[in-house]
């Protein structure tokens, strides 16, 4: 058998604690656009996100996160070839056609981000129930580890989904290569400040101001980039009018007439 560490009914409320950042995300960026974006897509594309996540939270951990905690180095350039790595299978999967049909790379990338985010969430919540010794803020599985995965699951999560959502909109744009090496600093960055940040909780409030920042982008331009100058227009009516529905299950042609 398998040694977890911790019993099986904690393991089940940490990867919940990680799960519920998808909700907090969906509901920060996606809401404005419910009916408007490529649902099918943007689900197969956070069950991608939930199994790209699973071996990105290993290879974080085992090649940046533990060498940091363990004081046996700072893997620069080991985080900086992993992020690139998932830049690259970002844009990979956003330029698929099945992404592409319904001009959804923006969405899909959220939704992405999200799942690859929870994902990272589990690791770090498990990282706090089972390490001791490492200097971490709170440790051990009690309420204060609890509030401290909440607050993880609310910015980690939303974080990697805006960086993915802005690979989604210049994939859109035609832009694929470039912005995967922009990405690529950006995911170190957020490493390198989770990492640090469960020593330091002071280095977290950076990635609110990201998400702050982020966000206004992501509503004003990336999130409705990909739809069609009638849907967009009915996107704005609706917006002004306090409704937050509309139709998106409608066919290329039909955005185009």
């Amino acid at each position: 058998m398998v040694e977890l560490g911790i019993p099986l009914w904690q393991l089940q409320v940490v990867t919940s604690i990680g799960i519920l950042g998808v909700w907090i995300g969906w509901r920060g960026g996606m809401s404005n656009m419910i009916g408007f974006y490529d649902l099918p897509t943007a689900t197969r594309l956070l069950l991608y996100g939930f199994f790209a996540g699973a071996l990105y939270q290993f290879l974080a951990a085992s090649m940046v996160l533990d060498p940091i905690w363990m004081g046996t180095g700072l893997p620069i350039v080991e985080g900086f070839l992993l992020s690139l790595s998932f830049s690259l299978l970002t844009m990979f999967l956003l330029t698929r056609q099945g992404v592409r049909l319904l001009n959804g790379q923006p969405t899909a990338g959220w939704t992405f981000g999200l799942g690859v985010g929870s994902m990272l969430v589990v690791l770090l919540i498990y990282r706090l129930v089972t390490t001791s010794g490492a200097g971490f803020l709170v440790s051990g599985f009690g309420i204060s580890t609890l509030i401290f995965g909440l607050i993880l699951a609310a910015i980690v999560p939303w974080s990697m989904a805006i960086i993915a959502a802005w690979q989604g909109w210049n994939a859109l744009e035609g832009r694929r290569f470039k912005p995967a090496f922009k990405a690529m600093f950006l995911h170190t960055t957020l490493l390198f400040t989770l990492a640090i940040g469960l020593n330091y909780p002071w280095f977290l409030p950076i990635l609110p101001a990201m998400i702050f920042i982020g966000q206004k982008r992501a509503d004003d331009v990336w999130l409705i980039s990909g739809l069609s100058p009638r849907m967009k227009q009915e996107w704005k009516r609706l917006q002004r009018t306090g409704v937050a529905t509309g139709v998106r299950s409608v066919a290329p042609e039909e955005e185009s007439e």
